[in-house]
């Protein structure tokens, strides 16, 4: 069997080849052994804690639009409203749109080059310098050229960039759908906050129709003269303060009304066509015991955390192609034309064309450390970006089990206090018929009607804090945020790195 062999001047050329890539690839600048040193932490690799390890099992999932489960038709058309033209959300937004275009811009670097320019000059030529032809005519001097310029990429540095706008625009996505359950969270909270100062309003004129009622006996024993004049300023005394705290009342639900107005993105005039809410107070507070590793991961903020990992990530790769050298490919072509005879589409012709084809190669040897230095900016960037991500899944983590702890004590302080508000009531009708016989003295009846005022206003205080603290916790879950942005941005992405 024969062998092949090459022949000598392709072998010399197969071999002066292969050293000059060589000594292109040696001649390049190193990364001087810069590394990343940050890792992703696992959100199901954090232990969950007592709190949410004992959760029920049959519980369900939080989903988007949980605060539906209050039953008031008016919560749900105020985040309605919020979220559909809040000047805050649009804003966001409008980042995301930023993002796009950004993604486009970088995608562009991807694709052919093509650009055209031309001239047109009516130009005279001066006779003493310049000599004849042209001297001392008066010509046109017309050119059009095209330049189309292709960068291989061959390190994927332009692919790099490209893929890593791509993730900020993700990231941006995820921003903005976690700006839109804080948004949802605010205005179920200050809504909670208006159904507290409503409660609070019902127990205030309560206690003020009693002290009336108080003041009234008081009177009626001055006069029939077995009280004191004593029991009666007390008692005018303690209904004055009772009618200060109604107005005290409505005035916090008219702050309430005006800050859920401002929430929505309206004037004052929207807060006041709000009427009482009607929330239900038995909120549930199970949650699945796969709670962290299920739902954490999947909070916006955290997702927007991995997206720009990804994107930092991009980086490095982009700063580390840029170590080695780049290749253009180059093609011109002309048409031009500046003779002494002819008009103005003389250009036109055969003879005024030119063209050109050829690759442009840029080798970095020295660079004074600007490469590297911008190689060690992209590895530090990515460990900030991993921290950082990171952190918020131990916040998200602490956050939950946070307001579980909340809910679970809530709950027992609500008992407790249902059962002394209900002691304190049976004090106070005792109190107040001993009064009425003239067993007991007024003072009792002040320092019952007190102590079950204090009651009132504790039990309707808790019951908001347990509301408040489902928001929350509603809040920290994502409010039922899937692990990837939403499609309809995921697809304007992809067009984006398209165009």
């Amino acid at each position: 069997m024969k062998s092949r062999c090459l022949p000598v001047s392709a072998w010399y050329r197969s071999t002066a080849t292969a050293f000059a890539g060589a000594l292109l690839l040696s001649a390049c600048i190193g990364s001087g052994g810069i590394h990343t040193h940050e890792s992703m932490i696992d959100p199901a690799s954090l232990d969950p804690g007592v709190a949410l390890r004992v959760t029920q099992q049959d519980a369900d999932w939080p989903t988007d639009h949980w605060w539906q489960q209050w039953r008031d038709p008016q919560l749900d058309t105020l985040v309605q409203d919020a979220t559909a033209g809040n000047p805050g959300l649009r804003a966001v937004e409008e980042r995301i749109d930023a993002a796009r275009f950004q993604a486009q811009i970088a995608g562009a670097n991807v694709l052919p080059q093509l650009n055209a320019d031309g001239s047109f000059e009516r130009r005279r030529y001066a006779r003493y310098t310049t000599p004849a032809p042209p001297g001392g005519t008066t010509v046109w001097s017309n050119t059009i050229q095209a330049d189309l310029s292709y960068d291989l990429d061959l390190w994927g540095k332009s692919r790099a960039i490209r893929e890593g706008a791509l993730d900020n625009v993700h990231a941006t996505a995820a921003d903005a759908r976690f700006a839109q359950v804080e948004l949802q969270t605010a205005v179920v909270r200050s809504y909670v906050e208006l159904s507290l100062q409503y409660a609070l309003l019902d127990v205030y004129r309560a206690v003020q129709d009693e002290q009336q009622r108080t003041l009234d006996i008081a009177t009626r024993r001055w006069r029939a003269g077995v009280g004191s004049r004593v029991e009666v300023s007390q008692a005018s005394t303690q209904f004055a303060m009772s009618s200060t705290r109604v107005q005290q009342a409505q005035q916090q639900v008219a702050l309430s009304r005006i800050g859920i107005a401002g929430l929505v993105g309206k004037g004052p005039g929207y807060g006041d066509s709000l009427h009482r809410p009607s929330l239900a107070f038995s909120v549930p507070i199970a949650l699945p015991a796969s709670l962290p590793a299920e739902l954490i991961g999947h909070r916006p903020d955290v997702v927007a955390g991995r997206w720009r990992v990804l994107d930092a990530d991009k980086g490095i790769d982009a700063a580390h192609a840029d170590f080695y050298p780049d290749i253009n490919l180059l093609a011109t072509a002309s048409l031009g034309s500046a003779a002494t005879f002819g008009g103005f589409f003389n250009f036109l012709n055969s003879d005024g064309v030119g063209h050109g084809v050829g690759a442009a190669i840029s080798l970095p040897i020295f660079d004074g450390g600007r490469r590297r230095g911008q190689y060690g900016v992209a590895v530090s960037s990515r460990d900030a970006a991993v921290d950082l991500y990171n952190q918020s899944v131990v916040n998200a983590m602490q956050a939950v089990a946070v307001q579980v702890v909340s809910l679970r004590s809530l709950e027992e302080q609500q008992a407790s206090i249902e059962n002394t508000l209900d002691s304190t009531r049976r004090s106070f009708r005792l109190a107040d018929t001993g009064y009425r016989s003239g067993i007991t003295e007024f003072l009792n009846v002040l320092a019952a009607q007190n102590e079950q005022l204090q009651q009132e206003e504790s039990l309707a205080e808790i019951q908001a804090k347990r509301l408040d603290a489902w928001a929350l916790l509603m809040k920290e879950l994502g409010g039922g945020f899937a692990s990837a942005p939403p499609s309809q941005v995921l697809q304007g992405a992809s067009d984006a790195g398209r165009d």
